[in-house]
């Protein structure tokens, strides 16, 4: 049995988006690199920072958090990502996408439900 704090599921949705947030100012970065060839720019500082704090959230959500239940639902800004970069950037969202959203949803439900189990026995 775990000795670790139980935090609540909903803690997850801060450095989820905080991830998501890093991660569209990086793409902004690169098509703003794309264009102005400036390396250095506000975008890369902002993705640089959201990374940074998302780094340190997260290590303290799993210092009180079991790593098997917290970090499949990280997993979920893949899919969060996919949905974001099709509104925001126009890419486009194939079957082959659509499918792997599928299962990685599928799998943090299904650990979901297993973490719930583990709880009810202990």
């Amino acid at each position: 049995m775990s000795t670790k704090t139980i935090l609540p599921g909903p803690v997850l949705i801060l450095p989820l988006s905080i991830m998501l947030v890093g991660q569209i100012f990086a793409k902004m970065s690169g098509n703003f690199i794309s264009s102005e060839g400036s390396i250095i720019n506000v975008y890369s500082l902002i993705s640089y920072i959201c990374l940074i704090s998302r780094g340190v959230l997260w290590i303290f959500i799993i210092r009180r958090m079991r790593l098997v239940f917290a970090y499949p639902v990280m997993s979920l800004n893949y899919i969060l990502v996919l949905i974001v970069s099709h509104f925001f950037f126009h890419e486009e969202i194939v079957s082959a996408n659509l499918i792997g959203a599928g299962l990685i949803t599928a799998g943090v439900i299904l650990i979901g439900i297993g973490e719930r189990q583990t709880r009810k026995a202990a």
